[in-house]
C-alpha cells in the first residue's frame, strides 16, 4: 500500500481548493444509465447518485457543487472544498457559470520551499467526501436495487483547478 496515493499532489494537502473528480462504476459498467439518440436516460441508480450529489452540501458545509454530470459508467464532479482560494464562490448547482462573473478561480499554487505532504490525504476533506459520497450511493443501492450490487471502482480521480484558464476548459468540457 505504499505507493498506493504516489498519483495525488504532495504539495497539496486536498482540505481546500476547487476539484474536477471523476469517478467510475465498478468494472466500468455501463450500470448508471444510457445514451440513445444523444440523450441520457438515468437508470434508477443513476437517479440515486444524482440525489446524492445534489445533498453533499447539506452533509458537509464548507462543499459547494458547481457542476456535475452523470454518464453510463462514470461521473464528473466540480467540487470546491472551503473558500479560501475562491474570490466569492456562486450558488450551488447554479446553469450560471462562475466563469462568467468577475471572479478568479481556481490560483491554487505549490508551496515556494518545497514543503510536502507526508500523510498522502488518506483523510483529507476531499477524500472524506468522496467516501461518503460513495457510500451513502452503495447504501441507498442496496435497499433499493440487488443487495450485492457492486457500484465504484475502489479510487477516484481528481485534478486540481488551480487557474482561471483550467477551471474555464473544465466548465465548458
Amino acid at each position: 500500500m505504499g505507493d498506493r496515493h504516489q498519483f495525488r499532489a504532495k504539495w497539496h494537502d486536498y482540505n481546500r481548493g476547487i476539484y474536477f473528480v471523476t469517478i467510475c462504476a465498478a468494472e466500468k459498467q455501463h450500470i448508471f444509465g444510457a445514451i440513445r439518440n444523444n440523450i441520457f436516460f438515468p437508470s434508477e441508480l443513476g437517479d440515486i447518485i444524482t440525489s446524492h450529489i445534489e445533498l453533499i452540501p447539506s452533509y458537509h458545509k464548507e462543499v459547494e457543487i458547481w457542476k456535475y454530470v452523470v454518464m453510463p459508467n462514470h461521473i464528473h464532479i466540480v467540487i470546491a472544498v472551503g473558500t479560501r482560494f475562491i474570490a466569492s464562490a456562486p450558488s450551488p448547482c447554479t446553469s450560471v457559470l462562475p466563469s462568467e462573473s468577475q471572479n478568479k478561480y481556481g490560483c491554487l499554487k505549490p508551496p515556494r520551499h518545497g514543503d510536502t505532504v507526508n500523510d498522502y490525504h488518506h483523510n483529507s476533506k476531499l477524500a472524506t467526501i468522496i467516501g461518503a459520497f460513495k457510500a451513502g450511493v452503495t447504501r441507498t443501492a442496496r435497499t433499493r436495487l440487488i443487495a450485492s450490487l457492486p457500484c465504484w471502482q475502489p479510487r477516484y480521480h481528481e485534478y486540481i483547478i488551480r487557474n482561471q484558464h483550467a477551471f474555464d476548459n473544465i466548465m465548458y468540457y
